[in-house]
């Protein structure tokens, strides 16, 4: 650095004469003396700076070097961060059971499609929302607040709504608390599995159980029936032989060989309901089902005055798997209920019976494609069926008909779940039922089985 003082003072001395012939004051050596201890402080001073600011300088490239590493640090944790949620958001969406995630005020933050399906909601039901509002009955607000004020989980709680095709569903609910590091309760989670499916196995279990011990019983039962029935018949016949000529007591033993009959035919359907079913499937063309029920409920209609419709559009392309003699007793039975529900109407409406150009009713037959199966629609609209015996209509020997035997819609109902399909029906007292079938179907030769 420059000596700033010297040169002043070497200055100020070579400039003194014209200075004093101007009348300056000439510095005196001890004021020189104080400027050159000031510029050296000043000098060092500013050292001291410069070698302050080149160890901020280094500092600060060590930080700078420190931070960037700590970025790319972060910046990797980040990534994995989202790999991980990202990976457990394909776990959570791949269960197989329903998972929904409440936070502490009770409103949903997460919901995984499984569970979105068995809410019935849509397809973007990841959005937020009351979890009262994104429930239906599936849902249990009240077992949420106990989880989350008490902070126990719950298991298996059982419950039961309809779902998004008007069908019952069942799940087995289990919800238990969210904590954070602390222990504190940040929300509560619900998981859901579907049992329906095993509630309908464990059902039809408990019911062939049932049909087994009520098979033997009726086995039993029969054998000390039948003989005696079989001894009352053959006296009867023989005394209808002779009373031949007899028109009174001849009518009266034919009464006896009728209920005889009657008796027997109650006792063979009690016996084809309980003893297990032998099936012999094949594949047929669902034209031809119909064509072989068509005659017998075309006959019985006209008799009832019954208007009788059965859709062909499509028929010919609609094929079944199963053994055809049970289907066709399946739609006789559905389809004879049908036209004396109309009559049923009309006689409990009161119109007249002698009329025969006025229709009482009309029954419809359909059948169409649905997925892999095919669904067979018996429609009337007759007199319905009342809130009361809708439960019950497929237990055995429940009827409301005068001289039925109550074994008719049991019967569909062991046919259509021996095929491995199922039955259903919709009613309104007073206005008509429609029962629908799901069948297996199969893909035939139409052409081949109408040659």
């Amino acid at each position: 650095m420059i000596d700033v003082a010297s040169a002043l003072a070497h200055e100020s001395v070579a400039s003194g004469s014209p200075c004093e012939k101007k009348g300056a004051v000439v510095r005196s050596p001890d004021t020189l003396e104080k400027i050159q201890d000031a510029f050296r402080l000043f000098q060092s001073q500013s050292e001291q700076l410069q070698t302050a600011y080149d160890g901020l300088k280094r500092d600060l490239a060590v930080t700078h070097r420190r931070l960037r590493e700590k970025n790319e640090s972060l910046s990797v944790k980040v990534g994995e961060l989202r790999r991980m949620s990202s990976r457990l958001e394909c776990i959570v969406a791949s269960l197989t059971d329903g998972v929904l995630v409440v936070d502490s005020e009770l409103n949903v933050d997460l919901c995984n499609p499984v569970m979105a399906r068995l809410l019935g909601l849509s397809a973007d039901a990841s959005a937020r929302g009351p979890y009262r509002d994104m429930t239906n009955g599936l849902g249990d607000a009240r077992l949420l607040e106990s989880v989350l004020r008490t902070g126990r989980p719950v298991l298996d709680s059982e419950r039961s709504g309809i779902g998004r095709d008007e069908r019952e569903v069942v799940v087995l609910a289990s919800a238990a608390p969210i904590l954070d590091a602390n222990g504190k309760i940040l929300g509560a989670v619900e998981v859901m599995r579907d049992v329906t499916e095993i509630r309908r196995l464990e059902e039809r279990v408990q019911n062939q159980k049932r049909m087994a011990a009520l098979g033997e019983m009726a086995a039993s039962v029969a054998h000390e029936i039948r003989n005696p029935l079989g001894t009352i018949e053959g006296f009867a016949r023989l005394l209808k032989r002779d009373l031949a000529d007899q028109p009174d007591p001849l009518r009266l033993a034919g009464k006896i060989v009728e209920g005889v009959q009657n008796l027997n035919y109650v006792i063979t359907n009690m016996l084809t309901y309980a003893r297990p079913m032998s099936l012999q499937c094949e594949p047929f063309p669902v034209a031809a089902l119909f064509a072989d029920v068509e005659p017998v409920l075309r006959d019985r209609a006209r008799n009832e005055r019954v208007t009788l419709r059965i859709a062909e559009d499509g028929l010919d392309e609609l094929g079944m798997d199963g053994d055809i003699r049970q289907w066709r007793q399946v739609l006789l039975n559905l389809g004879l209920n049908a036209i004396e529900a109309c009559t049923e109407k009309s006689r409990k409406t009161g119109e007249p019976q002698t009329c025969s150009a006025t229709s009482v009713g009309e029954v419809m037959l359909t059948a169409e494609r649905r997925g892999a199966r095919v669904a067979l629609t018996v429609r009337d609209n007759g007199c319905g069926i009342g809130t009361a015996d809708r439960a019950r209509l497929f237990d055995p020997f429940f009827t409301k008909k005068h001289g039925g035997t109550g074994l008719g819609l049991s019967l569909c109902h062991k046919i259509v779940a021996a095929h491995g399909g199922e039955i259903g029906f919709e009613s309104r007292e007073g206005e008509g039922s429609m029962f629908v079938i799901l069948a297996p179907g199969a893909c035939v030769d139409t052409k081949a089985a109408a040659a």
